[in-house]
């Protein structure tokens, strides 16, 4: 099993860190070895547990290749194992009674540190603690003026649950209107104090908490209701979530933890999506009882880069609906003589009175392409593929691609869909219009290498561009290839020159004649930085899926690979689909699109 091992961390189909945990775990035992492998793998992926039935039916490693499997079981003399009992066997195993590095319990397998985490915040979520310090009428009669329509909102009761709860989960889908309930509970949350509160607003990456502020500097119903020395008294600057709760890169440390709590009264998170298990369980740790938590983001988007989709099991308890006894206190706030209740005795943590979802989308019409695609992602709409496979939904355009030729005519068209940009730029229009321009349209792939990865098509796009003379000049600067109108993405923070990961910048000449790179901050901030003095950065015709979650465009290219990989999933789908706000271009086989709208990615 040992070499077998190995051979998948050379093949990169399993990381080297899940090769020495296995090592860690046992060094002799081959089941045991086996289990602490993938269940190492599998919690990189989003896997909060692996099911016992995980390895009943030899899903190791998610690989779906049966020469693997093949190896694996002969390995294990191909013989039925009684899993459950093996495990037990071992002394790596616990309950949770005790500290062990894997727990098994209900025939479900954890790594310790995140089954410890699971039991933290289902313990928070599970307490029961209703606000009734507030001014009930004043209350009322604030929600009227934010919402002036008598006709339901489900805003409206996101605000109110904001109010009543020590934790609460907002969820919807783009153009849902979860900016603006962020401003409305804020306002709320303010006016319904007679102390001064400290309201702290996150988000894990730089580029979010970009947006954040943004917002704060630039609602008008922010500023129509709260006074400047309110906002500079209550609203502290948005920051990412390393940096809130003092998370060291090098050591991995956090300086805000249960013993050193943050002095803040609210904390709002925005693309929670983004956070995993561990990642909330620090949030927690690192703040006061008292501290009223909201979390918003879309359950949909893609899972975190790390161990454990927390969201995707929070979200499933929002199908028990509201108690009997937040029901009554949200007629009261909201007025509203309708709402949703399912008596249910396993919704033994009442984790459902704390979420609200969006639903009603006020960015996209109801006849939206993008809005009906996205929708049918979710829930398997075969009729509507068929529809997208012969170009019959609005504004979102399907290439199917199966040979070289179709693959040539994908780059001339990205390249037709760039001449607007390569217009301004010809025109010699200020920076600021240039990358507004760029910003409009972006090209995402699902994977870095291969045909069909960023890699390749962004060296295909400079090749091609080149040659048609739309690029005129190239400069070799620091052994890489700069010329005007080349975009670049910053792949890591950059804090001395206040660069966030995502932030996407323009080559351009200053006034001198020398190239530099052109980043706009907010939406009139422009910064020139010097080539020399950029690290951590790409070239940006073309972006992964993952460097644009959080970001929207009018007009999205979408490429798949050829390959029916793992990566490709309704999630990774639906939020490429969603960063489109008016115009959708898919490339891809037609069978590699359906495989991929069809597969779940697992989380247990």
């Amino acid at each position: 099993m040992k070499k077998l091992l190995q051979e998948l961390v050379k093949k990169k189909i399993i990381r080297m860190i899940d090769f020495v945990f296995s090592q860690f775990i046992s060094k002799k035992n081959n089941v045991i070895m086996l289990v602490a492998a993938c269940v190492s793998f599998e919690s990189n992926n989003g896997c909060i547990f692996l099911s016992l039935k995980y390895f009943e039916k030899n899903n190791f490693f998610s690989t779906g290749d049966k020469k693997i499997i093949k190896k694996i079981l002969f390995i294990l003399n191909n013989k039925k194992i009684n899993w459950s009992l093996e495990l037990l066997k071992h002394h790596a195993f616990g309950n949770g009674n005790t500290i062990t590095p894997l727990v098994l319990l209900e025939n479900q397998v954890y790594l310790y540190k995140i089954w410890k985490a699971e039991q933290n915040i289902l313990k928070i979520l599970s307490k029961k603690k209703i606000n009734n310090e507030f001014n009930l009428i004043k209350t009322c009669n604030l929600l009227k003026k934010l919402f002036p329509n008598k006709e339901y909102n489900a805003q409206k009761i996101a605000v109110a649950l904001s109010l009543i709860n020590q934790i609460t989960f907002i969820l919807g889908g783009p153009g849902t209107g979860k900016t603006t309930t962020i401003i409305k509970i804020i306002i709320v949350l303010i006016k319904n104090t007679k102390k001064n509160i400290k309201i702290q607003l996150s988000s894990p990456t730089g580029k979010a908490t970009a947006r954040l502020i943004e917002i704060l500097n630039n609602y008008k119903i922010l500023n129509s209701h709260l006074s400047e020395k309110e906002k500079k008294i209550c609203i502290l600057k948005p920051v990412t979530i390393h940096k809130l709760l003092g998370i060291s890169k090098i050591s991995n440390t956090i300086f805000f933890n249960k013993n050193n709590r943050l002095n803040i009264d609210v904390l709002i998170i925005d693309e929670v999506s983004m956070i995993d298990i561990l990642m909330m369980n620090n949030i927690f740790s690192s703040i006061e009882k008292n501290v009223k938590v909201i979390f918003i983001g879309d359950h949909n988007q893609l899972s975190p880069i790390g161990a454990g989709s927390i969201l995707k099991k929070i979200y499933n308890y929002s199908y028990y609906g509201y108690s009997l006894e937040t029901i009554s206190i949200l007629k009261k706030i909201t007025k509203y003589s309708k709402l949703y209740n399912k008596e249910n005795k396993s919704n033994k943590y009442l984790i459902s009175d704390k979420i609200c979802i969006l639903k009603k989308n006020y960015r996209f019409k109801e006849d939206s392409g993008i809005c009906i695609l996205s929708n049918a992602i979710y829930e398997n709409k075969k009729d509507i593929f068929n529809q997208l496979f012969n170009n019959f939904i609005k504004n979102v355009i399907f290439y199917n691609i199966n040979c070289e030729i179709q693959y040539k005519k994908m780059i001339n068209k990205i390249i037709f869909y760039y001449q607007g940009y390569w217009d301004k730029i010809i025109q010699k229009k200020n920076i600021e219009t240039i990358i507004n321009t760029f910003q409009k349209y972006q090209v995402l792939c699902v994977v870095r290498d291969g045909l069909f990865g960023i890699n390749n098509i962004n060296y295909i796009l400079e090749k091609m561009m080149y040659k048609k003379n739309i690029i005129k000049k190239y400069f070799y600067i620091n052994n890489q290839i700069w010329y005007v109108g080349k975009p670049i993405i910053i792949t890591k923070n950059n804090k001395y020159l206040n660069l966030s990961n995502g932030d996407i910048g323009i080559t351009s000449l200053n006034k001198d004649k020398e190239l530099q790179v052109y980043f706009l901050i907010g939406k009139k901030n422009i910064k020139n930085i010097p080539i020399n003095l950029l690290e951590n950065y790409e070239t940006a015709w073309c972006i992964t899926v993952h460097k644009a979650q959080g970001s929207e465009f009018d007009h999205t290219t979408l490429i798949l690979p050829n390959q029916n990989l793992e990566i490709l999933n309704k999630e990774i789908l639906y939020t490429a689909i969603t960063r489109s706000k008016k115009m959708l271009s898919i490339f891809s086989n037609k069978k590699i699109f359906i495989s991929a709208a069809k597969k779940q990615k697992k989380f247990e």
